[in-house]
């Protein structure tokens, strides 16, 4: 399996988590999981294991790509000042590609299990793409909001409230950053809901194109060129026939 090389945007991040002494250790077929004593995640560790697995299974099928030659490694921290003294940061969760290693905040409310963050690893054979497309994949795959919602209902209610940029200017890769992350169920849930339209309408082989063609180190001309390359019209028009379904 070849990873993608590229370094990812990580300002804050630390390894103090290396050295941490409390980590109980799990390991299955595919993952290492790592969790504090008398922590809900401890608590939950079976259900961790079965819900992962099956989501490793999910993804690779779809992205039809080989097995890693390494297991993925999780870190589970039991509340936001916790991660954040340990790794940098007090987000939900992270995918760290050339570690190969997830970090993830998991609390009696919190957890952000699934398919989103593997995906970010288990589609690096595919390349590196725009966080428009990177983060609508693992969306796509996970098929929900963050609760269990709707993801075309979401993006309905983020057009509405006019929460969302143009599809246009989400060609940029910055442009992700750049979102008010009030509006972050929003946000995921747009982009998931676009990348289904697009994988339903004109398939996963022209999304996979697409995906490994457009590039960060590309700029938003040269992504929505690509797209228009592949789809055969830009990325104005598909966006048009998106809120045209969602709003039918």
């Amino acid at each position: 399996m070849i990873y993608v090389m590229e370094k990812q945007y990580l300002p804050t991040y630390k390894n103090n988590f290396i050295k941490d002494p409390r980590w109980l250790k799990k390991e299955t077929e595919h993952y290492n999981f790592y969790y504090f004593p008398g922590s809900v995640a401890e608590q939950d560790i079976k259900h961790i294991c079965d819900s992962q697995e099956k989501a490793f299974k999910k993804i690779i099928s779809f992205l039809q790509v080989s097995f890693p030659n390494k297991k993925i490694t999780y870190y589970f921290y039991p509340d936001p000042q916790t991660k954040k003294d340990l790794m940098g940061d007090d987000w939900y969760a992270q995918a760290i590609w050339g570690e190969f290693v997830v970090h993830v905040l998991y609390t009696k409310y919190i957890k952000p299990l699934g398919e989103h963050e593997d995906t970010h690893l288990l589609s690096l054979p595919w390349g590196l793409s725009i966080s428009l497309f990177q983060e609508g994949l693992a969306e796509y795959l996970t098929g929900h909001g963050w609760h269990g919602e709707d993801q075309d209902e979401l993006a309905r209610e983020a057009f509405q409230k006019k929460v969302v940029p143009p599809l246009s200017v989400m060609m940029d890769h910055l442009a992700w950053r750049k979102l008010d992350n009030e509006y972050a169920l929003y946000h995921y849930s747009f982009v998931g809901s676009f990348t289904k339209f697009l994988i339903n309408k004109y398939g996963k082989e022209a999304f996979q194109k697409m995906y490994e063609q457009t590039s960060r180190n590309k700029s938003c001309k040269e992504n929505s060129e690509i797209f228009f390359l592949v789809y055969g019209r830009s990325i104005d028009a598909v966006e048009q026939d998106w809120k045209n379904f969602l709003f039918k």
